[in-house]
């Protein structure tokens, strides 16, 4: 796992370094500055015959952005430095750095930016505390129209802020550790870079990579020695409206590894002959056939219509998915969202878009989810996990979150969500902890779109076609775990 901050342990963790005599303020904020210029040399296509105007605010941020045009000029890029205030408080470095009163001037709606072919964003950082005034809020609408590289975040972007302008970065570079604030939105191109921090004893956020997703994977050894029966899952899914859900899911957790997939659904208008006929390899059911012989085997809920089995039905000590329409019959509008969530069985994995996360946990409609919100959610969830499908995919647990940042656009696609409750039904249904199989299958679900992009079109994937390529992704890690 790759460690993910959040702004104040991003603070804690600069603090500490400085205090401990690990490495001074001067030599992290040198090192930051240093890293930024050798980027901009080493990766901006023909750099030296470029301009560049590096814009500074008052903190840390600013400070970076001053050293990194120091470096700039003795690498013989043309750089010029712009403070957003006249009190810019960096007259100590201005010295340090030897640079001329040619070089800076202070922003003003004059400054023309027109002329510069790079703009490198040291305005605010993670060091942003408050709501933009209009004023910044101009300035950054201002630079958005050019390529921005930004010093640690895109200036504007917080974790706890719900500040709706930000830079439009190309690239930006961190330091030590990407922090949480890099996921919340869309931030491309994210570089981290060691600057000297000590070592990070532990983190309560973590990026997910293919290594972890490797350790988990079943040997194929363990998977020839289980029989069919052994790894059936249960989908209660589809409506006269919505059959395709039923039809997703189904074929994903088939796809995925499952031995028996039985789909309990509507029995109106030849729904349930239909689809047999369209998946001969799973056993549909009309719903009311579900009861005490099948509650013992994961099951999914939900897709496609608000299909739910009785609640004596419902086996508390049972694993569940809980995905899409099931999550609003849990929701009372006039209940608590702790009465809400105690009726989800304590073994369960949510599975809600942003828009049905923000409903359940009756967060504002218009409101950008943020840091509180998570730490708010992980003192109601209990046991149960929640995998929140965004531009990227967070897994929250009562005690961790978990960041996959591999998807694909491709995922935005109708019928995606369904394809991905099929995959985690699947997993659990061949042992896998509910954690496990939350990390393999988010994992899987994109990497099977990025299958899809890299092997056969960059456009125009259906939901159908993302399971038609789970095995290949599936294969893709095996082959890499035999090396």
């Amino acid at each position: 796992m790759i460690p993910v901050l959040t702004k104040e342990q991003a603070y804690k963790l600069d603090k500490d370094t400085i205090e401990s005599g690990y490495l001074s303020q001067q030599v992290l904020m040198d090192n930051a500055g240093k890293a930024v210029a050798q980027f901009f040399c080493e990766k901006i296509q023909n750099p030296f015959s470029k301009t560049v105007i590096v814009v500074c605010g008052k903190g840390n941020n600013g400070g970076d952005g001053i050293v990194a045009h120091s470096y700039l000029k003795k690498y013989n890029v043309s750089s010029k430095i712009v403070f957003t205030e006249k009190n810019h408080e960096h007259s100590k470095l201005i010295k340090k750095y030897k640079i001329s009163t040619s070089d800076y001037s202070i922003y003003n709606d004059k400054t023309n930016f027109n002329k510069y072919d790079w703009i490198i964003d040291g305005i605010f950082g993670t060091g942003l505390s408050r709501k933009l005034n209009n004023r910044y809020r101009s300035l950054i609408t201002k630079i958005n129209c050019f390529n921005i590289i930004s010093i640690d975040m895109p200036s504007g972007v917080s974790d706890s802020l719900d500040e709706t302008v930000v830079v439009n970065s190309k690239y930006t570079i961190t330091f030590g550790f990407s922090k949480l604030s890099h996921y919340m939105i869309p931030v491309p191109n994210i570089k981290i870079t060691d600057i000297g921090f000590q070592k990070l004893n532990k983190s309560t956020i973590n990026k997910i990579d293919k290594y972890d997703v490797k350790e988990i994977l079943n040997p194929i050894s363990i998977k020839k020695n289980i029989h069919k029966k052994k790894t059936q899952c249960n989908i209660i899914s589809g409506s006269i409206y919505y059959p395709g859900a039923a039809f997703l899911c189904s074929m994903a957790a088939n796809k995925t590894g499952s031995g028996y997939v039985a789909l309990y659904t509507d029995s109106k208008n030849n729904l349930i002959q239909n689809l047999q006929t369209l998946m001969p390899e799973v056993i549909v059911r009309d719903l009311d056939l579900f009861d005490s012989n099948s509650i013992s085997f994961p099951t999914l809920i939900g897709p496609g219509g608000q299909l739910m089995p009785t609640s004596e039905n419902l086996d508390k000590t049972a694993s569940y998915v809980i995905d899409a329409s099931a999550l609003s019959a849990f929701d009372d509008l006039e209940s608590t969202i702790e009465n809400d969530i105690a009726e989800i069985p304590n073994h369960s994995i949510m599975t809600p878009h942003e828009g049905e996360f923000k409903i359940f946990f009756k967060l504002p409609k218009n409101k950008k989810i943020n840091v509180n919100d998570f730490r708010k959610i992980q003192k109601l969830i209990g046991t149960r996990i929640v995998i929140l499908k965004s531009f990227n995919t967070f897994i929250i647990t009562s005690d961790m979150i978990y960041i996959l940042s591999n998807g694909p656009s491709l995922l935005a696609t109708a019928g995606t969500g369904d394809v991905l409750s099929g995959i985690l039904v699947s997993l659990l249904s061949q042992g896998y902890s509910r954690l496990e199989a939350s990390i393999l299958g988010t994992y899987l679900h994109a990497e099977a779109a990025n299958y899809y992009m890299n092997n056969i079109s960059k456009d125009g994937m259906t939901a159908s076609d993302l399971i038609d390529c789970i095995p290949h992704a599936f294969n893709q890690l095996r082959k890499e775990n035999e090396l």
